[in-house]
């Protein structure tokens, strides 16, 4: 691939193959990669999955990067696991950082960067961090870490919602190693990216004078039509990674506190849970008013069989990107707080919002029961989206980020 006049060499880090793009960090890492190599000359390294089917993400990877290269995730005992673990405990780590750290893949950072110049080098997650310590010193790129989430502050909400005082005892060193990590590693880059404000606020609380630009999510309005209702029956939707604990937290608190008040006042009303990986716990949820799908290849589907999009999120970090791809396709959204932070919504306008069980249920009636309501929210998100979260907008900003670094170095 040739570079223009303008174009910078890029090498960017992930701890995944971004292709297909099935999670919420699958999403902003392919589509920020789709438009930025657009631009710039943009190398890949990613952790792979052997047990996973990756083969032709990493083929259609190659239409996009100059270069795409793959670590493969060596199989490691479970002595070995808890070997790590307890060292890395020692040493202040968090577990994400030790289990996600491989030595093939320092070796192959190494390598490139003493090999090739790169102008911006970007590690991608909070727990791949520990791998800027393997950049060369004699390339002397801007360092970029793009925190997807804050951790700590995961873990930290998880621990308020969680009932069972062993799990809190876990999330609690969870919190506590996390934070240490975070704080220590984010020292060691040129500029950290958060996906909103408030994460971005979350990270100088603890280092004031971080370099940290907040990045929104977005959605490939292209893609995404907005879609004219479909449905003959009152349908939910939750979208989601049902192996992601906040995830399984919220659906599971849905059907437990909120979907029987609204079932209530719309006997008829189904509840669709769709995501990959369902946990048990989840599958469980399973009956004859609530479909668990598993993986399906496309969401879009299942939004046209859906009245109103449910985020009923009570921990979590980061943006989620489900609420920019449901406002898109034209289906109204009701989401907490936590659920909506980070993203520009307004209550009335283009979302409704609510916290407590009832209040919950009460606007989501509100929703199954008012077309025009339900018409007003869904078109006012759209625009919303058009105008705020489309990624070709998103991909100029952090493109921007790469010049002012580069200048400053």
């Amino acid at each position: 691939m040739a570079r223009s006049v303008n174009s910078m060499k890029i090498l960017i880090i992930t701890n995944f193959v971004p292709y297909p793009p099935t999670t919420g960090a699958g999403l902003r890492v392919f589509n920020l990669l789709k438009h930025i190599s657009q631009r710039h000359e943009v190398h890949l390294l990613s952790l792979f999955n052997p047990w996973r089917s990756e083969d032709q993400g990493v083929a259609h990877l190659e239409t996009l990067c100059a270069q795409v290269e793959v670590i493969s995730r060596r199989p490691r005992s479970r002595l070995e696991n808890w070997r790590r673990l307890l060292w890395g405990t020692l040493r202040g780590e968090s577990r994400r950082n030790v289990l996600d750290y491989f030595e093939g893949m320092a070796e192959r950072i190494r390598e490139l960067t003493e090999d090739e110049h790169f102008d911006v080098v970007q590690i991608h997650h909070t727990h791949m961090a520990p791998y800027v310590k393997a950049i060369s010193p004699t390339n002397h790129c801007c360092k970029i870490w793009f925190l997807h989430n804050v951790a700590h502050v995961q873990f930290q909400r998880m621990m308020l919602v969680e009932r069972d005082w062993r799990v809190k005892q876990k999330l609690f060193l969870n919190w506590l190693l996390a934070k240490r990590a975070t704080l220590k590693y984010a020292r060691l880059f040129d500029t950290c990216i958060a996906v909103s404000e408030i994460d971005r606020d979350f990270l100088k609380q603890d280092v004031p004078d971080l370099n940290v630009v907040a990045l929104p999510g977005g959605v490939d309005i292209e893609d995404y039509p907005f879609l004219a209702e479909q449905s003959q029956t009152p349908s939910l939707l939750y979208v989601g990674n049902m192996h992601y604990p906040p995830n399984v937290d919220a659906v599971i608190f849905f059907c437990e506190e909120i979907f029987p008040l609204i079932k209530h006042q719309v006997p008829d009303v189904k509840l669709l849970i769709v995501g990959k990986d369902p946990r048990g716990s989840v599958q469980a949820l399973a009956s004859e008013d609530v479909v668990v799908t598993g993986y399906v290849e496309s969401v879009i589907p299942y939004y046209q069989q859906s009245l109103v999009s449910v985020v009923p999120l009570r921990a979590g970090g980061g943006t989620r990107l489900k609420i920019p791809e449901a406002m898109a396709l034209g289906c109204p959204v009701v989401s907490t707080t936590v659920g909506c932070e980070g993203l520009s919504v307004t209550h009335g306008e283009n979302i409704l919002i609510a916290d407590a069980p009832a209040d919950f249920a009460t606007q989501t009636v509100r929703l199954l029961q008012d077309e025009a309501l339900r018409q007003r929210i869904a078109v006012n998100g759209r625009r919303l989206v058009e105008t705020t979260y489309d990624w070709r907008a998103v991909a100029q900003r952090l493109m921007w980020v790469y010049e002012q670094v580069v200048d400053e170095r």
